[in-house]
């Protein structure tokens, strides 16, 4: 099978390659499904959909730090 990745599609995957943990294309593809079809399978129980709900509105409030940002930090701690 063939299949056509938009330009987006194509950038994260080959992210996901560059990062490790998989050697190839199709394992990344296969954990995706994988992780889909659980989500699917599986709904998010009440203490989870509510700590979502609790970060979007911390999200929308601003109250957030880049993750970037954090880790950043986290190297600066532990590399000097």
């Amino acid at each position: 099978m063939n299949i056509s990745l938009s330009p987006e599609t194509q950038k994260l995957l080959e992210q996901r390659l560059q990062q490790g943990g998989y050697q190839s294309a199709d394992d990344v593809v296969h954990a995706a499904l994988e992780a889909l079809n659980e989500l699917e399978t599986e709904p998010l129980d009440e203490k989870t959909l509510d700590a979502i709900d609790r970060a979007e509105d911390q999200v929308e409030r601003g109250e957030f730090r880049d993750l970037d940002e954090i880790k950043d930090q986290i190297r600066a701690k532990f590399t000097e």
